[in-house]
């Protein structure tokens, strides 16, 4: 393997992104995309020669800060779900492109909000100065949706009744030689265009949040990372790259 290091300056410092070709990678009949992304905090100068080493970081602020970055790809793919939802309009179910977006977008709004395999997880009661009524109502609503009608059948937004048919005459009696079975079937996606719309001002909201914690806890990491190293703690290298296995999607993520 022979990684490609594509290096770009920003204001905060240089960011490193590797792929294993300039293509990304295709792995068991799918496209995977692994990158290594950093800043600098200190800086001096690189030497010909030397090596810039991925090292193992192990804490409460680095379980957090793994985190955070998960979550806030889950609520930037919500958002570009969503957004492309509201090119289809008012949410129609017979819609299916429109349907798939808003529910993939919604499931993915939620998982930063249910702990799962992750070691942080987001809670409203983190947004009770920055959530007004209306937001903290969006929340509730927006979850409940993922929870009681896409992941799980719950709620009225899908039903079907069985009845049976026949047919009567103008006076009201049944014909007896003619009858049949049918349903009725009512499946809505449960999402209306106002709330749809208020959805991206919401997980931007949240979005934002998430980059401030990030770059909260950096210098916090840093520091605690420099103090373990001035101590003498060994260290080891990290991969860059863990590969899924097909038997992962069995087991809880270690």
């Amino acid at each position: 393997m022979n990684p490609i290091f594509d290096c770009r300056t920003c204001v905060s410092g240089t960011i490193l992104a590797m792929t294993d070709n300039i293509n990304d990678v295709e792995f068991q009949g799918q496209i995977l995309h692994p990158s290594w992304t950093f800043q600098w905090v200190d800086t001096a100068q690189i030497d010909a020669g030397e090596f810039i080493v991925p090292i193992e970081i192990n804490s409460n602020h680095a379980d957090e800060f793994a985190a955070l970055h998960l979550i806030k790809g889950d609520l930037e793919f919500s958002a570009q779900c969503l957004s492309e939802a509201r090119k289809f309009g008012t949410p129609d179910s017979s819609k299916i492109s429109a349907k798939a977006m808003i529910f993939a977008g919604l499931v993915s709004y939620a998982r930063p909000f249910d702990m799962g395999a992750r070691r942080f997880k987001l809670t409203p009661e983190m947004f009770d100065t920055i959530w007004d009524a209306k937001s903290k109502e969006l929340h509730a609503y927006l979850c409940d949706l993922r929870n009681k009608h896409i992941a799980h059948s719950v709620n009225d937004c899908e039903r079907c009744d069985t009845v049976g048919v026949i047919v009567t005459k103008p006076d009201n009696t049944r014909k007896p030689d003619i009858s049949g079975v049918g349903v009725t079937i009512l499946t809505s996606i449960g999402l209306t265009k106002e709330k749809l719309s208020a959805a991206d001002v919401h997980i931007g909201t949240i979005l934002n949040f998430v980059k401030e914690r990030i770059d909260t806890l950096r210098p916090l990491i840093h520091d605690d990372m420099k103090a373990r190293l001035a101590s003498g703690s060994n260290w080891r290298p990290a991969p860059i790259v863990r590969f899924p296995k097909p038997e992962s999607v069995f087991k809880k993520r270690s």
